[in-house]
């Protein structure tokens, strides 16, 4: 969500800048500690759009590696800068980048120069700048960071790899139903019509079938994307987002593996951000911004309050009701044996491998369904089609006979 903010800062400055935040108590928390003064607030008015510009996980992927092999051969960060700039071919990284490189040079650090090209990048980019800047290593925390980017890329490209092949048959049986019903079957009416008897109730359905969807097919298909214009426009609010999100984890199938990608990628941005040195309070505010269903990311965001009054990680994650109880015992056993971080990346690696099973399993099951019921489908149009000639040719056998 994006807040337009007046703030002051610690030389004595009110300025107004766009700050990126799950919620208004992320926001604050955010300001805190980046030691600004919040006078006022309010709600970015967002534009009807389908998706603001972000710089690509590939780009920023080879960007960390790049940065990281150019830091460690000891080049200072601002000629790294302008390298990374000149090799830069995709137009809005190259302007964002000579931005960021302009600021180091006036004496911001990285971490800051990158915040401030707001929703271009993730939230979890500029926190690991941070943790490196603290910890004094950020070649180490860079390289960490791209760990996690091919982790994140690795999990998409397999669960759409694995999607592809159903959608193709879903829609190839579509396409077929429907050039059947507007384009041949009225020339099967035309030809049924010379018969002059009463044609089987199988071929009046179909014909009747025909009929429906060459009359109505335009207005449902304009209905349907006016539904899904409205659809999107309704999205826009976060409200209504968190909302929608939170609809989806109650769907059958869908929504158990929805929760499983969403705990797994909170538990390892939670990882990555703890074992580059920043504290736990930070890390969770960041890492539930990075959560792409924004019910449980609500859900982790609304813990840091508890943690800040006192609660371990375990407990405030529990009270939220979104986070599995084996989750959160792992994460009890990681408090308890100093060892989060180690056991945060464990639940992550644990519930990926969790959720390739159940995409395998679930498209195991609906590859040799789909060519069931398009045999049936097909099948069953073929026969009503050809029902009416059958039936003449066997009347006509019988007066021959």
């Amino acid at each position: 969500m994006e807040y337009i903010c007046k703030v002051g800062t610690a030389a004595g400055e009110i300025v107004e800048r766009t700050f990126d935040a799950p919620n208004e108590e992320a926001l604050r928390a955010d300001l805190l500690r980046q030691g600004l003064f919040l006078f006022s607030h309010r709600q970015a008015k967002a534009g009807f759009r389908l998706m603001a510009p972000r710089v690509k996980a590939e780009n920023l992927q080879l960007f960390g590696q790049e940065i990281a092999a150019l830091l460690k051969a000891g080049l200072p960060l601002t000629q790294s800068m302008d390298l990374m700039v000149e090799r830069q071919r995709e137009p809005i990284f190259k302007r964002s980048l000579a931005a960021v490189r302009d600021r180091i040079k006036s004496g911001a650090a990285l971490s800051e120069a990158f915040r401030q090209e707001g929703a271009l990048y993730p939230p979890m980019f500029s926190a690991s700048l941070i943790a490196g800047e603290r910890s004094g290593n950020l070649e180490a925390v860079l390289r960490r960071f791209v760990s996690y980017i091919k982790l994140n890329q690795s999990i998409k490209k397999k669960v759409i790899a694995a999607s592809v092949y159903p959608l193709v048959l879903f829609s190839g049986m579509f396409f077929l139903m429907y050039v059947m019903l507007t384009q041949v079957l009225p020339q099967f009416s035309s030809f049924y019509s010379t018969f002059g008897a009463e044609l089987p109730l199988p071929t009046r359905i179909l014909l009747a079938l025909s009929e429906i969807v060459r009359t109505w097919s335009l207005p449902f298909f304009a209905a349907v994307l006016a539904g899904g214009a409205g659809m999107l426009s309704w999205l826009q609010a976060a409200p209504n987002r968190e909302r929608f999100d939170g609809w989806i984890l109650h769907f059958p199938f869908f929504g158990p593996l929805m929760r499983t990608y969403s705990t797994s990628q909170l538990a390892r941005s939670l990882s990555t951000l703890l074992t580059g040195g920043l504290p736990l309070v930070q890390s969770l505010g960041v890492a539930a911004a990075s959560v792409g269903n924004r019910a449980i990311s609500a859900s982790a965001s609304a813990a840091v309050p508890q943690i800040q009054e006192g609660k371990s990680l375990s407990m405030a994650l529990d009270a939220t009701g979104h986070i599995e109880p084996l989750t959160v015992e792992m994460i009890r056993v990681g408090e308890s044996t100093g060892a989060l971080g180690e056991m945060l990346n464990q639940v992550a690696d644990f519930y990926d491998e969790d959720l390739e099973v159940k995409v395998q399993t679930i498209l195991a099951l609906v590859e040799p369904v789909l060519l069931l019921v398009m045999a049936v489908v097909i099948g069953a149009l073929v026969l009503a089609l050809y029902l009416p000639m059958f039936e003449m040719f066997s009347t006509l056998q019988t007066r021959m006979s």
